[in-house]
């Protein structure tokens, strides 16, 4: 408990917002984005004082509309639809966003210029080389690939390598601040070993299916903490395993006296102390290799 409080106090402080450093990432964030649509919009040729729809005005240039357009369906989608609605479970919702953001100002402006100009029809004019979605240059497909494409490298880059810096942070926080168990004295080890072993055989405090390491440090005189350290550093064990051990030995002694005439396997190692059928079979597996079924075989 005290090590998930102290992380827990860690990454707050880590964590905890700065003010001043972000104003200034997203101000140069801005800044960037700024700067890069002033270069589209200077180096797209485009003729901001001729005729927005006459097609006959501007034969080698797009028309402004789709310039003005690009950045507005870039940002929705970029920053709004995919973030938002991109998942499992609102995909549904993304596929009308994306209609909305796509398709809908295509059918407003064939709608618009079909009432200003009759000679025109609908569909002459989605099909045009004006349209965002069938155009030339294509704005619908050109948005989408850059929209997609920022979203990817601010997602994964970014947030990986604010993943990978909090890690660090976290990393060295907790060398410096965790202190390093240090392993008991050996005359301190030697002794406190032979009085866990004594309660342990002559006791046989392992078939109680409630011990814990507190009640086990209190039947042989000391505190939880030396008892830890005693198993952890000096007998490169836990306390389960170290227990489960005694356990595992008295059920093969009783497999040898032949209680098993009258127990069950698992009715046998809840005898000796198991809790359940799952802790047994987990534990005899990983101290002997074999189930207890080929044992007994």
């Amino acid at each position: 408990m005290f090590a998930s409080h102290h992380t827990a106090a860690v990454l707050s402080v880590l964590c905890k917002p700065k003010e001043m450093n972000s104003a200034v990432k997203i101000n140069i964030e801005v800044a960037v984005h700024v700067l890069f649509w002033l270069l589209i919009f200077n180096a797209v040729n485009v003729n901001w004082v001729s005729s927005w729809f006459d097609k006959t005005i501007r034969p080698n240039t797009p028309p402004p509309l789709s310039v003005l357009v690009f950045p507005i369906i870039f940002y929705a989608h970029s920053l709004w639809a995919i973030p938002k609605f991109l998942n499992k479970s609102k995909w549904k919702i993304y596929i009308l966003t994306f209609s909305l953001i796509f398709i809908f100002p295509e059918l407003v402006r064939s709608s618009l210029l079909t009432l200003c100009y009759p000679k025109i029809t609908f569909w002459e004019e989605i099909r045009s080389r004006d349209s965002l979605i069938l155009g030339k240059p294509n704005v619908f497909w050109m948005t989408f690939t850059f929209s997609v494409a920022y979203r990817f490298t601010k997602d994964w880059f970014v947030k990986q390598y604010q993943i990978e810096h909090l890690r660090k942070q976290l990393s060295s926080h907790l060398k410096v601040k965790t202190p390093k168990i240090q392993p008991l004295n050996a005359k301190e080890a030697t002794t406190l070993k032979q009085r866990l072993e004594e309660t342990l055989l002559l006791k046989q405090a392992y078939l109680n299916q409630e011990l814990s390491l507190a009640t086990l440090a209190k039947q042989i005189d000391t505190s939880d903490k030396k008892l830890s350290t005693l198993l952890n550093q000096n007998l490169q064990t836990n306390f389960y395993d170290y227990i489960n051990s005694f356990r595992i030995v008295a059920f093969k002694k009783g497999v040898i006296e032949g209680k098993l005439e009258q127990l069950s396997i698992v009715g046998l190692a809840l005898q000796c102390g198991f809790k359940s059928k799952s802790s047994f079979y987990r534990a005899f597996k990983k101290e002997t290799g074999l189930s207890p079924s080929q044992f007994i075989q």
